[in-house]
């Protein structure tokens, strides 16, 4: 198992004990009480816990589902080769380079340009873009993000950010008002990793620095800023926040403004 991998599978697995131990010890200090002051009796307490793990498993479900409501958009569907066929084509050939099982393609009706990975398992995750990028790149740009997206899911990162949002991140998930609640916690998890490294390792397999460096500037042109909730920004190839017009000091310190990326790649 490949070391990064195996450091983003150990912390998802920590966020997903840590929610479902919430949910035990959140029953457990309503049934003890329970069982002690009323005629009820000790039985009460097995069901409570019964109950804790069936909403805990509900929650996890409908995380996701939101999430991917969230990301692509009640209005967009599912890619396939007739209606995307250029997206398609680059995805397929990306994944046998990168050495991953080809994602779920999905088009979010946005003008932003703008991309992003999720999934709990690297086996079943999906692949997002804007249709404001998919206008705005060419093919090696495109196979670029491709790339840069693709290396997340293999090494685990897509999966270990999914986690976060739909655990941690999950009030805001339901509630976007919820998440001044959890944002410290959330961005603090995200902040594993690196907008630098994850560059550099899709460039190290596209073996083409200028192709992403092209693609991060044309998105910065046209403008990132998508309409999801922002307890997803994580997730996003460049946060909605990183584009021309916003200062790169109002980036949370786990992110890097694009001009920065861009200059860096330019560099290899």
């Amino acid at each position: 198992m490949d070391p990064l991998f195996a450091i983003y599978r150990s912390r998802a697995d920590k966020l997903l004990a840590e929610f479902w131990a919430v949910h035990l010890v959140a029953a457990a200090i309503v049934g003890v009480p329970v069982a002690l002051f009323t005629g009820l009796g000790w039985w009460v307490l097995p069901i409570a816990l019964a109950a804790a793990c069936v909403l805990a498993a509900v929650e996890l479900a409908a995380g996701e589902r939101r999430l991917q409501r969230a990301l692509v958009g009640a209005v967009s569907g599912t890619s396939d080769a007739d209606s995307h066929p250029r997206l398609e084509n680059v995805v397929d050939g990306v994944c046998l380079l990168v050495g991953v099982p080809v994602p779920t393609l999905a088009v979010a009706p946005s003008s932003a340009a703008n991309a992003t990975a999720f999934g709990r398992r690297s086996d079943r995750s999906t692949l997002v873009v804007t249709q404001g990028l998919l206008d705005a790149l060419n093919r090696i740009e495109l196979e670029a993000v491709v790339a840069r997206l693709l290396t997340q899911i293999r090494d685990g990162r897509a999966a270990y950010l999914t986690t976060a949002v739909t655990t941690v991140g999950f009030p805001a998930l339901l509630w976007p008002a919820l998440w001044p609640l959890v944002q410290a916690r959330t961005e603090r998890e995200a902040s594993t990793g690196s907008d630098f490294d994850d560059d550099a390792e899709a460039v190290r397999l596209t073996r083409y620095p200028p192709g992403l460096a092209d693609a991060l500037e044309t998105m910065s042109a046209n403008g990132v800023r998508t309409d999801a909730p922002r307890v997803t920004w994580p997730l996003w190839l460049a946060d909605p926040r990183a584009d021309a017009a916003v200062a790169p000091d109002s980036l949370p310190d786990y992110r890097a403004d694009l001009e920065t990326r861009v200059a860096v790649l330019r560099e290899f």
